[in-house]
């Protein structure tokens, strides 16, 4: 190994840790927010339905 690559890695690790940090909270509530959008087109297209008879 040459000198250096140990603290690389762990440099490497650290940046990945922090992206991580921050990117998966995000597609988190990305998905919640999906699912409560995909919710309501479906209670707005069940409304619309029963209105339109």
């Amino acid at each position: 190994m040459q000198p250096g690559t140990f603290e690389l890695l762990i440099l490497v690790f650290i940046f990945s840790g922090l992206q991580a940090w921050w990117i998966i909270p995000i597609v988190i509530k990305n998905k919640k927010l999906n699912k409560r959008g995909n919710d309501l087109r479906k209670e707005i297209k069940q409304l619309e339905k029963l209105y339109k008879k």
